[in-house]
């Protein structure tokens, strides 16, 4: 590869980031807006749910809607951070191992962080301690 084939690459991968960042944050205002709109419409309502199904069912809206919200949320923050990593000139570096990350790693996950090899020992790590606890 070269120098200038590179640097298309990595703004090829900043318009894909950019993107998705315009796409998660449509996402999360429709969602805010969605969830003010219950709230709204419930307040009007003057209660919540007065059989306990309709109430079950009200909570386990609320947290498939908050669940929805933090996903998106963690994902823009994955996304700004790739941002920022292609600003100083990080962007496609393993934090662990500091080698390239493989370009098809980085094209199926444009946010990623770690190459193959250190994103599956992270996993299995990560896995290892949820099992302790």
């Amino acid at each position: 590869m070269t120098e200038s084939s590179d640097r298309e690459w990595i703004e090829s991968m900043r318009r894909r980031l950019e993107q998705r960042r315009e796409e998660l944050e449509s996402q999360r205002r429709q969602l805010l807006r969605m969830l003010a709109d219950e709230g709204q419409s419930q307040a009007e309502e003057g209660t919540v749910a007065t059989h306990l199904a309709d109430a079950a069912s009200d909570m386990v809206m609320a947290e498939y809607d908050q669940t929805m919200l933090r996903t998106l949320e963690e994902e823009l923050h994955e996304v700004l951070a790739a941002l920022e990593r292609i600003d100083q000139g990080t962007y496609g570096i393993c934090v662990d191992c500091k080698r390239p990350i493989e370009r098809e790693r980085l094209e199926a996950v444009p946010w990623a962080v770690r190459c193959v090899a250190d994103q599956e020992r992270f996993e299995r790590e990560l896995e290892r301690a949820r099992r302790l606890l």
